[in-house]
């Protein structure tokens, strides 16, 4: 019994089939190039992109809105709605919040905030109106706690002023009743550990409120209010379409499925002789 030889194509083999089917290799590569620099110079609508940074406004050293929620309420119809009534635009909300990215930078209350649209302008302005319109809607929550620390911070300040005056009223008293000659030393002795006792209890709540006044004034320089870190800059090219990468693509592919159709036709040529 005969066994079938296999038949070996060597690497001089497959060297023949590129040369002599070269001419389809190349046209197939130009036609895919060709194609791609139409489409990425001619037919694609060029897409650019902005970016900004802002602050969470801070109470005492705690964001006033969560950041998880700071960055759904960015993408919420109340906020994007009233950008498209300021800005005229003819798109839907749900057609903006797809132009939209906004991140947490990682362990600040630091929001980046980027669109993309088919104009350098566009882009810029969108962004610069979107957290325009998400730092006005959420100002009034900020000022409310603000308000409040401030106004306690008045409160316990009268307080201390209040107590102040008690403990000099109490130390003019005891010089008044160590100087008196109408009283008795006894009566003296009673009356000045009776006022002795007061000041004590006056001076602690003294201190008590004063410690509340530090903490609280502390709080206040730790107070921030929502600012922008990084302004939006017009972008100089767009982000979309990536024309050299196409066309760089675009050829590497032509290349490939020429050379698969040069090889194909070899076999096919064969097969029919």
């Amino acid at each position: 019994m005969v066994e079938p030889q296999e038949e070996e194509i060597d690497l001089r083999e497959y060297i023949n089939v590129l040369l002599k089917r070269k001419g389809i290799i190349i046209l197939i590569f130009l036609i895919a190039v060709i194609t791609s620099a139409l489409v990425s110079y001619f037919a694609l609508s060029p897409v650019y992109q902005s970016s900004t940074v802002f602050s969470v406004a801070k109470i005492d050293g705690r964001s006033v809105i969560n950041i998880t929620e700071a960055l759904e309420i960015i993408k919420s119809n109340v906020v994007l709605d009233e950008v498209i009534n300021r800005m005229g635009l003819e798109i839907s909300s749900e057609q903006l919040k797809s132009w939209i990215e906004v991140k947490n930078l990682k362990d600040t209350n630091f929001i980046e905030v980027s669109v993309t649209a088919d104009s350098s302008e566009k882009a810029k302005s969108l962004v610069e109106n979107i957290v325009e319109v998400f730092i006005e809607q959420n100002q009034d929550e900020y000022q409310e706690k603000l308000k409040l620390v401030e106004d306690r911070l008045k409160i316990i300040d009268e307080q201390i002023t209040e107590f102040e005056k008690n403990i000099q009223e109490i130390e003019k008293t005891k010089k008044k009743i160590a100087v008196t000659k109408e009283l008795s030393e006894g009566e003296r002795q009673f009356q000045t550990s009776l006022l002795l006792s007061s000041s004590v209890t006056e001076r602690e709540l003294y201190n008590d409120l004063s410690d509340q006044a530090n903490s609280l004034k502390a709080s206040l320089k730790d107070c921030e209010d929502f600012k922008v870190i990084n302004y939006a800059q017009l972008p100089a090219a767009p982000i979309k379409p990536n024309k050299k990468l196409n066309i760089l693509i675009a050829g590497v592919l032509g290349l490939f499925v020429g050379i698969f159709v040069a090889f194909f036709l070899e076999f096919w040529q064969k097969g029919k002789s």
